[in-house]
């Protein structure tokens, strides 16, 4: 009986408390590294949504100057032939 004591009593070395951490520390860091990359991505998609929005918006701004611009010519146009 002393001899069963004597083992479970006996101290673990840093090295060996390192050693059977490790596997627990390595899968918990791959599972919070995965998910940052996850989140970068869904992050990613909605600048590039954002992005895209934003470039739709501006084309259809142009567009509106681009007619504002021609209704406008065409009434000085207008009004200096009345004149």
């Amino acid at each position: 009986m002393e001899v069963a004591t004597a083992m479970a009593e006996e101290p673990q070395s840093v090295g060996g408390v390192f050693s059977a951490s490790l596997p627990t520390v390595l899968a918990t860091g791959m599972i919070a590294i995965g998910g940052l990359l996850i989140s970068m991505q869904i992050q990613s998609a909605r600048i590039e949504a954002t992005v895209v929005q934003m470039a739709k918006s501006i084309e259809e701004l142009k567009i509106d100057a681009r007619n504002e611009l021609s209704d406008l010519d065409k009434r000085v146009r207008a009004l200096e032939l009345q004149q």
